[in-house]
């Protein structure tokens, strides 16, 4: 009994009403939140917007190409359109790192080309790109626009050729 001594029924629990709008209405409101700290806040706090989030995403970067697989990352983000994958630290612009150290972009050429087929954007920095890697991305992405090499190697002009004849 509460103190003005009647009983009072709790009220029913009713859903949000957020909850009744469908998928494609989030994922036109995650296309107005630019961040990335933005978009995964917003997604934290539902299921439902979490999905939207994962079907919305047109950029997607990974700052240590170990911390996820490449088919995790095109499974969870179906619509990625630009990519940026960051390999070895810092410090390997120094030579504080050994040569075979690892780092290479094959596994994420090939995923995307997989998974990805609409890409338009690639961006590696500090990875081993091989000339096959980029063989792969002028045959793979038929609207494909920009590729950023940032401190790589592996790679010879046999290589940039082939973005050359793959470009339109």
């Amino acid at each position: 009994m509460g103190r003005g001594g009647g009983s009072r029924a709790a009220p029913a629990a009713t859903a949000p009403p957020w909850h009744v709008l469908p998928d494609e209405v989030w994922e036109h409101a995650f296309s107005f939140l630019p961040a990335d700290s933005d978009r995964g806040a917003a997604a934290a706090a539902c299921r439902s917007w979490l999905r939207a989030e994962r079907r919305s995403r047109r950029r997607l970067a990974v700052a240590n190409c170990y911390a996820a697989s490449p088919q995790d990352a095109v499974d969870r983000f179906p619509a990625v359109r630009a990519v940026e994958v960051k390999g070895k630290p810092h410090f390997a612009d120094f030579g504080l790192v050994p040569p075979a150290w690892g780092a290479a972009a094959a596994p994420w050429v090939a995923a995307a080309a997989d998974g990805w087929p609409l890409l338009e954007e690639i961006s590696f920095k500090r990875m081993v790109v091989t000339d096959d890697c980029l063989e792969m991305i002028a045959a793979s992405f038929r609207n494909f626009q920009v590729l950023r090499l940032v401190s790589c190697e592996g790679f010879s002009t046999a290589g940039l050729a082939a973005i050359a004849a793959g470009c339109r």
